[in-house]
């Protein structure tokens, strides 16, 4: 995903919590974490103030390994919940190591008062699905205003901690992609379904005369989507973490991938959340946002509810995603296009640690499109809203302004 991008297909960046690891013998060079406790409880799920979950216990910088030892699993644990083999970017382990001590598992005060900040959940119906989001602000419709789109697997609320960071200027939303989060799911998923749904919702969801789309990884490519679709109702976009390849080197994520089955379903809440991991693999040094958003993408599963798959023979908890979702869906190679063309701004941020990281790449998206800005975020892996939220929430508010002060905004 960093410099061999461009000799090796393009692994998935995605943004997607992953149940299940398969579990391997300890190697006794390493230290043994077996013994070490996991703290994790049911939420008492709320809007306003955001659900609470204690600090997680686990060092967080164990999730560079792709095959780790579980406290208390077997030697043999089962495989993914939607793919008979793990993909690519699941086994790849990650580009760095977090010490211990510098993984933050306490809550800071401006988290805190963040995810303190009221916030409503609001749904609209686009071609025939409920889609959920979340909606911070105020009602001003001539107020400029933000649409946040999550990654793969992933849902509204990794934005919960980052859209009060920007209220005082702008209104915020911050969509459930179809078949993710609390959004409905589907019998099919194309990239248009995806797109049309963020689109809508940034026209509808009071975001100003003209919204601004940014979205992360898988996000990326969905509000890539949707400036080809909506870019002269918009106002622009920023991809994160995503990048656009050249014809030649395009790579279809989902293809060539072993079928993605139903998510699996856990027997306890402790249970699942302690499964959470991100994707691709790194660590966090923010291990306090880690829990947070990890018990949030966890729903309650009772015998025969039925989400869209079929209705459920067991009753447990499990992820908040239709895992069969990305079965034979097509990306295209025409995105070197889309973003040239756009009627719309654009801008691209990385993280300057991130897998994805590959300075020819974004030497090409500036050749590519000149007037389109393209920068790193320091410090940052994959997930730089989790990484670095200040300085992602910074990065999105001197874009915005930028564009409010050229007029593209009005």
């Amino acid at each position: 995903m960093r410099a061999s991008l461009a000799c090796q297909p393009r692994n998935r960046a995605i943004s997607l919590l992953f149940p299940a690891f398969q579990v391997q013998k300890p190697d006794p060079a390493k230290p043994d974490f077996s013994t070490l406790p996991i703290r994790a409880r049911p939420l008492a799920f709320k809007m306003t103030p955001a659900p609470f979950c204690p600090p997680l216990t686990v060092p967080l910088y164990l999730l560079n390994e792709c095959a780790m030892s579980l406290p208390n699993a077997p030697e043999s644990a089962p495989e993914a919940p939607f793919a008979e083999a793990k993909p690519g970017y699941l086994k790849e382990p990650a580009v760095r190591t977090i010490p211990d001590e510098d993984v933050i598992r306490h809550r800071p005060q401006w988290f805190r008062e963040a995810i303190a900040a009221p916030v409503e959940s609001r749904y609209l119906t686009v071609d025939g699905t409920r889609l959920h989001y979340l909606r911070w602000g105020n009602d001003d419709a001539t107020r400029p205003g933000i649409l946040f789109v999550h990654g793969n697997g992933a849902h509204a609320w990794w934005f919960s901690f980052i859209a009060p960071l920007l209220t005082n200027r702008y209104n915020i939303a911050a969509i459930d992609l179809v078949g993710m989060g609390d959004s409905e799911w589907r019998a099919h998923y194309d990239r248009e379904i995806f797109a049309r749904g963020v689109g809508e919702v940034a026209l509808a969801a009071g975001l100003g005369p003209r919204p601004v789309v940014v979205g992360h990884s898988f996000g990326g490519f969905v509000t890539l989507i949707t400036g080809k679709l909506y870019g002269e109702k918009l106002g622009g976009i920023m991809l994160c973490d995503f990048s656009v390849q050249p014809p030649e080197d395009a790579h279809e994520w989902f293809l060539g991938d072993p079928k993605r089955r139903p998510t699996r379903i856990y027997p306890d809440f402790e249970t699942a959340k302690a499964r959470f991991r991100l994707a691709p693999l790194q660590p966090c040094s923010n291990g306090f946002i880690i829990d947070y958003i990890a018990g949030l993408s966890l729903r309650e599963v009772k015998i025969g509810d039925n989400p869209g798959r079929g209705p459920s023979t067991e009753a447990g908890w499990t992820w908040k995603f239709d895992g069969p979702a990305f079965n034979g869906l097509r990306m295209g190679d025409d995105h070197h296009v889309i973003w040239r063309d756009l009627t719309c701004r654009g801008a691209t941020m990385f993280g300057e640690q991130s897998k994805d990281y590959n300075p020819a790449r974004l030497d090409y998206m500036r050749k590519l499109s000149p007037e389109k800005p393209v920068f790193t975020i320091a410090g940052a892996q994959h997930h730089i809203m989790l990484d670095q939220p200040h300085a992602f929430a910074a990065s999105v508010a001197t874009m915005m302004a930028q564009w409010e002060a050229e007029g593209s905004l009005s």
